[in-house]
């Protein structure tokens, strides 16, 4: 049965069509809900092809990608990195910047596209305070958004799961009449997901930006002797650019500076409560060049490193 859908969806017209679409230089990098979904249609599916990349877009719909079998890998806001397992469900809003990495043959990645005007149901558009329903309503009404994205499991929801995957071999077959039954699907879907909604795993810009801004600090304090802008942004698998970005904005000073701040801290205290000699706390806070480590300690406290350690002597 899974060989059969993945070809049936894979090699269907509509498929080919949006691949085509994605390949292309399209302008802005924005992708229009007109081209992804029929005319006539509120919504609209399609097979994520294998061994192709999906470069970094935004779109004026409501994209939902279920995980059928096998992983992609989804990066949001070109920094999020976000892995799809199987029965996993994501829930992109309007404008959310997004691309996908190579799916493999296993791979079986369903994207549904929704029209704005299919949430226009009064039974989305309540001020229940849960997380989908605000989700739903920043998207169709241009508030300010809530979350980036919602990450459900839904093996843990089987009644939405069961909706998904009946939707989806409706869906596939194509045949006259199907369109109404799989919209109506579609709406029970969001509704068992309303239910469950305390279920979704979501995503703030600005508490993702303090955690990245935080984490890295603490990679600071704790390396201060061999620590480097690469080295973090490899292990947070975050751009460099983008967290000395942050980095500015949150601590007014640059990645570098407050690396160097650390360490002459750290030497301060040294000095202050120790009598370790001033060239073995140069190379114990992490510099190799005497004179520079020098210049930038006299640059902060305005006196040299002895007449530092001299000044303290009697106060601690």
């Amino acid at each position: 049965m899974k060989k059969e859908l993945l070809k049936r969806l894979r090699d269907s017209s509509h498929a080919t069509s949006i691949l085509q679409h994605y390949k292309n230089d399209y302008k802005d990098k924005v992708v229009d809900k007109n081209i992804v979904i029929r005319p006539g249609k509120l919504m609209d599916m399609y097979c994520q092809p294998c061994h192709i990349a999906i470069s970094n877009h935004t779109h004026n719909y409501v994209e939902l990608i279920y995980m059928y079998s096998g992983s992609t890998v989804h990066v949001i806001n070109g920094t999020r990195r976000l892995a799809l397992g199987t029965n996993d469900l994501l829930l992109l809003r309007e404008g959310t910047s997004h691309a996908i990495e190579p799916a493999g043959e296993e791979d079986l990645a369903i994207h549904f596209f929704l029209m704005p005007e299919f949430f226009s149901h009064p039974a989305f558009m309540g001020e229940c305070g849960d997380v989908l329903h605000r989700f739903i309503g920043t998207s169709t009404k241009g508030k300010e958004p809530q979350a980036d994205y919602l990450h459900f499991h839904l093996s843990e929801i089987l009644p939405a799961k069961n909706l998904l995957e009946n939707m989806i071999w409706s869906h596939a077959e194509e045949k006259e009449g199907r369109q109404e039954i799989n919209q109506a699907t579609m709406g029970i879907l969001i509704m068992e997901l309303l239910h469950d909604a305390g279920k979704a795993e979501t995503h703030d810009m600005l508490q993702y930006e303090e955690e990245i801004v935080l984490t890295a600090y603490k990679y600071l304090e704790n390396n201060y002797t061999c620590a480097t802008l690469d080295q973090f942004s490899t292990l947070s698998m975050q751009p460099s650019y983008y967290v000395s970005r942050l980095f500015k904005r949150y601590y007014k000073m640059t990645f570098t500076e407050c690396l160097q701040l650390i360490r002459l801290n750290r030497a301060a205290g040294y000095l202050s409560s120790t009598t370790m000699p001033v060239e073995e706390i140069i190379v114990e806070i992490g510099y190799e060049n005497s004179s520079y480590f020098h210049r930038l300690f006299k640059q902060k406290y305005g006196i040299t490193p002895k007449q530092f350690r001299d000044s303290s002597k009697g106060k601690f």
